[in-house]
């Protein structure tokens, strides 16, 4: 829902009620001015939260689209990175709510001899690259954030309470402003922003990491009730990184714990 600002003529009588109205702004105060933004304030983020609401119903739901307990994602990621040109891999993605993820990248599958696994266990992160394991903070923080959100609209709607539209949005080469609404949401202290397409309802793009990297969703497909994109795009800093062309995505398949414990460093390792 976008809000209107309209604009009236007065004439003849109307032009008395024009008086009446000068008077009153003339003496207007500003406490009367600080009502009216929290006013404003308060419908922008009622517009803002309806939409993602109406988001999510069109992917399923709240009780589908966060009730799920296993998730398999199974296809080809293609990665471009400087230096290294444009590879491809075996990707799988294994996810146990509560706190378990594991993210097999077989390059040798195509074009290099190496792999990259990559572990989330109740915390703990760790990733195995050639059979060699590695600990950094930043693998931390973003398969933390990953997991935490791993529900996506419905994971933001119940988590916060911070919700705004972006009236004016941008033309850009990846999305035409006038087919999406975005809207914003701000999860402890960081902004997120969803562009979500007028006529499907859908999440197209995620803009985070304060506006650095965009991650498109397209080709969306029935699995169980919801709706889930099976091509996803990331760009970072304005040039494109990852590409995964899902094959099959799976909900609710059992998955043995001992796959999320594989080569879990022991802590004096850490490094």
């Amino acid at each position: 829902m976008t809000l209107n600002i309209q604009r009236y003529r007065l004439a003849g009588r109307g032009a008395m009620f024009a008086a009446a109205l000068a008077v009153f702004f003339a003496v207007w105060t500003p406490a009367s001015r600080a009502d009216q933004s929290a006013d404003e304030a308060a419908a922008q983020q009622a517009e803002a939260k309806q939409i993602l609401e109406q988001s999510l119903e069109a992917l399923g739901g709240m009780q589908k689209t966060t009730g799920w307990q296993t998730r398999i994602d199974s296809g080809r990621m293609v990665s471009i990175r400087p230096g290294w040109g444009t590879l491809q891999a075996k990707a799988t993605q294994f996810i146990k709510k509560p706190d378990k993820m594991k993210f097999d990248q077989d390059f040798s599958a195509y074009d290099h001899p190496f792999f990259f696994i990559y572990y989330y266990n109740a915390g703990e992160v760790w990733v195995d690259v050639n059979l060699g394991i590695r600990q950094n903070p930043r693998y931390t923080e973003q398969l933390t954030n990953t997991m935490k959100r791993i529900d996506g609209v419905g994971h933001f709607l119940a988590a916060c309470d911070t919700f705004f539209v972006v009236k004016d949005v941008p033309d850009d080469s990846l999305i035409a402003a006038s087919t999406v609404q975005r809207v914003g949401v701000v999860e402890d202290g960081d902004t997120l922003l969803f562009d979500i397409d007028t006529a499907t309802r859908f999440p197209v793009r995620r803009i985070e990491e304060s506006g650095t990297t965009h991650v498109l969703m397209d080709d969306y497909r029935d699995i169980a009730g919801m709706k889930v994109p099976f091509h996803v795009v990331g760009y970072h800093n304005g040039e494109k990184a990852t590409e995964y062309f899902w094959e099959t995505i799976t909900f609710n398949e059992k998955i043995d714990d001992a796959i999320f414990e594989e080569n879990k460093p022991k802590k004096e390792e850490a490094k």
